[in-house]
């Protein structure tokens, strides 16, 4: 699948039904289950920062859009091109979610312990954790059916953004079609309200807030480039994007799709994918260290009990990185 800048924020579906059918979580036997693996892998520059990189489980068809849960201690994930949303454990142990379930990307979680997902059939909808409560938050703005929501995120006022590229509606979805609005745009969803922030970038894919809410960060993978949002300088009309840094291909990483999903840690720094691996970049644009992959890395998620985890989606794999 397609993937820009940072992003993409995640998919979902599971072998659980859910949608306008409903939903319910249901344990992976060890006879259909993905592989687990052990192997572990190279730290790249990142020595400082992180003890270990291994291979979590393997069998997938394209992973995405990871988000911890912690109720239940494990993250969310999505399989787009298997439409199959899962949790899966540190432990490795998975859980299928939801299947069928409408080429769910990103996911972000809300004060009240549901999830926001970006889905690939032109929806924005919430989710409980265990797959259940699915609903429907918007497929359209200003009467226009969205393009293909990709990734999320969530302000500490419960506040959601998201962007909006092509990719379902060309091709990585239910079907092709024609984009209704014209442009893929990055939107805010508050209050009930649903505010377009940008419309300018190609391909809008990751998207993070800043620890003090002033700042958007998205990816754009037809730059190479993260760009960000005055968060504070809105006032209901689009905001200009600022090239934010562009990043270069990660040595000893494999080929890439560039950008794709990025997540913000709370020392500030920006953890974001790019071509050949993950990249963390300071909050003032320097490169910190990066992460070499062997394939394209869509999106990461912070986790664990004890916050010390990530949760790396990476084609047909799921990886994580145990930080010091």
């Amino acid at each position: 699948m397609r993937r820009s800048l940072f992003a993409s924020a995640a998919l979902a579906a599971g072998v659980a039904l859910l949608g306008a059918c409903g939903g319910g979580a249901q344990s992976t036997s060890e006879s259909e289950a993905p592989s687990q693996s052990v192997s572990t892998m190279s730290l790249g520059t990142c020595g400082d920062l992180v003890k270990d990189v291994a291979e979590l489980k393997d069998g997938f068809k394209w992973t995405e859009g990871p988000a911890w849960d912690p109720d239940r201690n494990r993250w969310v994930f999505s399989d787009v091109m298997g439409d199959t949303e899962y949790a899966i454990a540190p432990s490795a142990e998975l859980t299928t979610l939801r299947e069928k379930a409408g080429y769910p990307n990103g996911h972000a979680l809300l004060s009240d312990g549901t999830f926001v997902v970006a889905q690939h059939d032109r929806t924005l909808d919430t989710v409980e954790g265990d797959g259940e409560g699915f609903a429907l938050l918007y497929d359209t703005f200003e009467g226009k059916k969205l393009n293909s929501p990709n990734d999320v995120s969530v302000g500490s006022d419960d506040s959601i953004y998201f962007t909006d590229p092509p990719f379902g509606i060309q091709g990585f979805g239910p079907q092709k079609a024609e984009s209704a609005l014209g442009y893929s745009g990055v939107f805010k969803v508050s209050n009930g309200t649903i505010e377009l922030l940008n419309k300018d970038l190609a391909t809008p894919n990751g998207i993070g807030i800043s620890n003090d809410q002033s700042t958007l960060y998205i990816s754009d993978a037809a730059t190479n480039s993260l760009y960000t949002l005055d968060l504070a300088s809105f006032e209901g009309e689009p905001l200009t994007a600022e090239k934010f840094v562009e990043l270069m291909p990660i040595e000893g990483g494999g080929e890439g799709h560039g950008p794709d999903g990025l997540r913000v840690a709370t020392d500030g720094s920006i953890w974001a994918s790019g071509k050949g691996g993950i990249n963390v970049v300071k909050a003032d644009g320097a490169l910190t260290c990066s992460i070499p992959f062997p394939n394209h890395v869509a999106n990461l998620a912070f986790g664990g009990a004890d916050g010390k985890q990530i949760l790396v989606t990476s084609a047909d794999k799921v990886y994580t990185i145990s930080l010091k």
